[in-house]
């Protein structure tokens, strides 16, 4: 009930319809999502996008194609499935200590506000003991266009213990999706 009611054309039937007869609905749904995860892979059906392309900020010229990143629309069940395995994964490497302490990213309570604040009291603790601070700055921006999947995928197993079924899904995640082009007119 917390999700957007944002429907994609993908989706069978319109958010707001799932939300209105949830009580009718939610049996059949959480039948879906623990079918995938038993199942170790995101069904066909769900690995669907249609990928829009949007200008990054206004006013920008719409001729250089540099100018553009890609929106995925995906269908609410595969959001719903997605953020499922999120909160499970995210409670898994909480509990196990396995998030790194400063991390601020994807943590609740946590934000650049959180970063700066440890990275100006770290400044000023090494000034108090008279020694000399350094920063080197990594622009991080398109970071996760460049993620190598079996990489991430061999770290995930050999250093976080994720394997069996879990491992699966996440691999069929990110492996197997099948991607669909908005026409032209559509996004004009």
């Amino acid at each position: 009930m917390a999700s957007p009611t944002k429907s994609c054309w993908l989706d069978p039937v319109p958010t707001f319809l799932l939300r209105e007869f949830v009580d009718l609905l939610l049996p059949y749904i959480t039948n879906m999502v623990n079918t995938s995860l038993m199942q170790g892979r995101l069904p066909v059906s769900q690995r669907h996008a249609i990928v829009t392309p949007r200008l990054k900020k206004p006013g920008l010229d719409a001729t250089d194609m540099a100018n553009y990143r890609s929106v995925s629309n995906v269908s609410f069940i595969s959001k719903l499935v997605e953020r499922v395995v999120a909160a499970r994964l995210h409670a898994y490497l909480s509990t196990s200590g396995l998030l790194p302490s400063c991390q601020s990213a994807y943590r609740k309570h946590h934000s650049t506000e959180t970063a700066m604040l440890r990275f100006w009291s770290d400044i000023v603790a090494t000034a108090d003991q008279r020694q000399v601070t350094l920063l080197a700055l990594l622009d991080m921006s398109a970071a996760f266009d460049c993620v190598d999947h079996d990489l991430l995928l061999r770290q995930l197993q050999l250093i976080f213990g994720i394997t069996g079924t879990s491992l699966a899904w996440i691999r069929s995640f990110l492996s197997q999706a099948v991607w669909s082009d908005v026409p032209a007119s559509v996004w004009r």
